[in-house]
């Protein structure tokens, strides 16, 4: 299965694509696999989470309490990611995340071995940051 991880997150996570195959077969083995029913709350707002999540399979929806506090929502699907906010800024997760399909695969990269990917490609982070800025002005 890492084999198939490390295709996965080369090929269909932008973010991960520029990141030679070599580094990301040093994390895969550390991949947790988790799948969710329609419904199923992933992650709560208000959590305390410092890994990275990716969605391999289905979509969730996020829900971020608006500035007026009207909920905002969108969706994520295959190849997408979310809380990065959380593990970069050490915070409590601020939206609550649930899957939109049944068998909604997401892969978690914990945080130990997400810092690894961190520290031999530091652009990642500035990557993140400005994902960060781009989720944070919408």
């Amino acid at each position: 299965m890492p084999q198939d991880d490390t295709l996965f997150l080369k090929s269909k996570v932008n973010i991960l694509s520029f990141i030679e195959e070599a580094q990301l077969r040093q994390i895969t083995p550390d991949i947790e696999h988790r799948t969710y029913a329609k419904g199923q709350v992933i992650l709560l707002r208000g959590e305390v989470s410092n890994d990275f999540y990716i969605i391999k399979k289905g979509k969730v929806s996020v829900t971020l309490k608006g500035a007026k506090g009207a909920p905002s929502i969108w969706e994520l699907s295959i190849g997408e990611f979310f809380g990065e906010i959380s593990m970069l800024e050490n915070t409590a997760v601020n939206a609550s995340i649930k899957a939109v399909e049944d068998d909604t695969e997401v892969l978690t990269i914990p945080h130990s071995s997400f810092q690894k990917l961190l520290e031999m490609q530091p652009i990642l982070k500035q990557a993140l940051l400005e994902k960060i800025a781009s989720r944070k002005a919408s």
